[in-house]
């Protein structure tokens, strides 16, 4: 194979690595982010490096043509970003993800890879926080290395990791659902092994076919079985699912009002429900949709660490939006000095191994016009789950539903991205969901 060696500046360092595997490093300012690309084909590294010229001033880039390489390198230096292919010789990209994870999990991790296969797919759902399949344009491939880097700072902001140090307790998953969990992660995940998990336990067994037989996923045809299910859903999907189905559960003891934590359920349903529509509706594609539907069933996850933590502060919150009929976060980050159920529910999906627009999406859902990506990525699943989780409140007799909209909806926002005229139709879409819901 004949290599291509234009596009190397002076500057670059080269290294030898793991048993003469070369890497490449870019960019000297110890400010800027570090992300490490690993691909056995040296072109594609190349050509990698030759397309993202423009981001040597935004990221000091690596190179690696192997997972021990990769791991040398990560070994010596902090990575904020790594990007593997995943069909490679010795440790491929799965396994690969997997190790990064363990040894150095702040470290946001994509596949970038031309290998499609959907059992392929579903074991690097868990190590990786995004998939994309090759060729993957320059826009798509920045915008994902600069959304991760985004997403990680605000789950690490002071105000949000002082208010997660004074929690006693994260929402605990039953043991199902934690061997579950711990099985989606894994680089060796499959559907098969993923519904023997659940058909161990016949509640979760139970809940999952109910909410895959609902008219929330419309399947085709009626699902009977536990791994048909899991295959219909994907990973990311499932794991939302199972979250609702599950971790709500685990409150049952922990002196909740269980009537809030029904409502606040099939509200979740119904916002997941909407989200798909809307995203579907303006022709997102079909991960973008899913992506949609998980972050919209989850977007109010938050709540739980609220609950199970600060329950006389929770109440002491219903009682002010009682009186005030105030906005929620402000309250929440009044209350809880900073922190709110978005950014909450974001930190604890960043732990439960949800992808990056997921996490994104939950994190912005009532402030949408605060992410970096919004206005050059036009619709997303941001403004879905911004959208559904107001449009999905029925509209008071008497109001027009232009009024009710501007009184929920950032505008401002939505009129940026030009989707300000598509509100009526999504209006249409709530409708519906919430007759099938009987609400």
């Amino acid at each position: 194979m004949t290599m291509l060696t234009d596009g190397w500046g002076p500057m670059e360092r080269l290294q030898s690595a793991n048993s003469g595997d070369r890497t490449e490093e870019t960019g000297t300012a110890a400010t800027v982010p570090s992300v490490l690309f690993v691909d056995d084909e040296r072109p594609v590294l190349d050509g990698l490096r030759r397309r993202l010229k423009g981001q040597e001033t935004c990221w000091r880039m690596l190179f690696a043509q192997s997972g021990g390489a990769a791991l040398d390198i990560m070994a010596e230096q902090a990575v904020d970003v790594i990007v593997t292919d995943m069909k490679m010789p010795g440790m491929d990209g799965a396994a690969l993800l997997d190790r990064v994870r363990t040894l150095y999990p702040g470290a946001a991790r994509i596949i970038l890879s031309g290998f499609a296969e959907r059992e392929a797919i579903f074991r690097t759902l868990g190590p990786a926080h995004q998939y994309f399949s090759k060729p993957c344009n320059t826009t798509t491939l920045v915008s994902a290395i600069e959304r991760s880097l985004w997403v990680r700072s605000r789950l690490n902001s002071p105000d949000l990791l002082a208010l997660v140090a004074g929690a006693n307790c994260l929402p605990a998953m039953p043991h199902a659902l934690s061997e579950l969990f711990a099985h989606l992660q894994s680089p060796n995940g499959s559907a098969a092994e993923a519904a023997r998990i659940i058909g161990r336990d016949i509640g979760l067994t139970t809940q999952l076919l109910k909410y895959t037989n609902s008219a929330y996923f419309c399947p085709r045809s009626s699902v009977s079985d536990v791994l048909s299910a899991v295959r219909l859903l994907g990973f990311d999907l499932l794991r939302s699912l199972v979250v609702l189905a599950g971790v709500f559960e685990s409150f049952r003891d922990a002196n909740i009002d269980l009537d809030v934590i029904k409502r606040l359920q099939d509200r979740s349903l119904m916002i997941g429900a909407l989200a798909r529509r809307i995203a579907g509706h303006e022709g997102l594609s079909p991960i973008l949709v899913e992506q949609s539907h998980c972050a919209g069933m989850l977007a109010h996850v938050g709540f739980l660490m609220l609950f199970a933590n600060w329950p006389d502060k929770v109440a002491r919150l219903q009682r002010d939006l009682d009186g005030s009929g105030g906005e929620i976060t402000s309250s929440e980050r009044r209350i809880f000095n900073g922190g709110g159920h978005p950014e909450l529910g974001g930190a604890l999906l960043g732990l439960w191994g949800f992808s990056d627009p997921v996490v994104e999406a939950v994190l912005l859902h009532h402030r949408p016009g605060l992410g970096e990506f919004c206005d050059a990525a036009g619709m997303s699943p941001v403004a879905a789950v911004h959208a559904a989780q107001h449009l999905v409140k029925p509209v008071p007799a008497g109001t027009p539903p232009e009024d009710s909209w501007a009184a929920g909806l950032d505008m401002a926002y939505l009129a940026r991205i030009g989707m300000v005229d598509h509100v009526a139709d999504w209006a249409r879409h709530a409708a519906d969901v919430r007759r099938e819901s009987g609400q």
